[in-house]
């Protein structure tokens, strides 16, 4: 349990990357309690930088598509060790106003990712993007409900760390 927790403050304090500023058009802007900002208080991001953060792949069906897809994105553990997060609970706000807070730990302990691709295609507004909460439904039953797939928000572009 001690290494877990050293684990994790070394997670939560530590920067892997530099912010850089977007070249592109933004898709998320993040606030809250961070330490690394490209923008004031908060810190944007266009497609080209979350790219350029270690990607993650979750191979599932959903109550929203047919079939089962393979999505992927940036890995939560490095967009929040980025970040230099402070807090343990994310509010994130789709492009409709929808908001959900989700605890962090659904990403470093239940494996959600944040999807960006849908089957190796760049999620747009259309289908779901930029953005969108996955969880690995088929490798958990206990995902399999509503808080779960309440939780597996999409078109998100902001992000309040709590």
């Amino acid at each position: 349990m001690k290494n877990f927790v050293v684990y994790i403050g070394l997670l939560f304090s530590t920067t892997l990357f530099a912010l850089e500023q977007p070249t592109e058009r933004i898709v998320l802007t993040v606030s809250g309690l961070i330490t690394n900002t490209n923008r004031g208080d908060s810190a944007i991001f266009d497609r080209k930088m979350l790219a350029q953060i270690p990607q993650k792949t979750v191979v599932t069906h959903t109550p929203w598509s047919e079939g089962k897809h393979t999505y992927s994105g940036f890995n939560p553990k490095d967009f929040f060790a980025l970040l230099g997060i402070k807090g343990d609970k994310l509010s994130l706000t789709a492009l409709n106003d929808y908001t959900i807070e989700i605890p962090m730990n659904d990403f470093l302990k239940e494996g959600a990712i944040f999807a960006t691709h849908m089957d190796g295609i760049p999620m747009t507004i259309r289908n779901k993007g930029p953005i969108m909460v996955i969880y690995p439904f088929d490798d958990n039953p206990k995902l399999k409900v509503e808080t779960y797939f309440g939780r597996s928000i999409w078109q998100v572009t902001e992000m309040t760390i709590r």
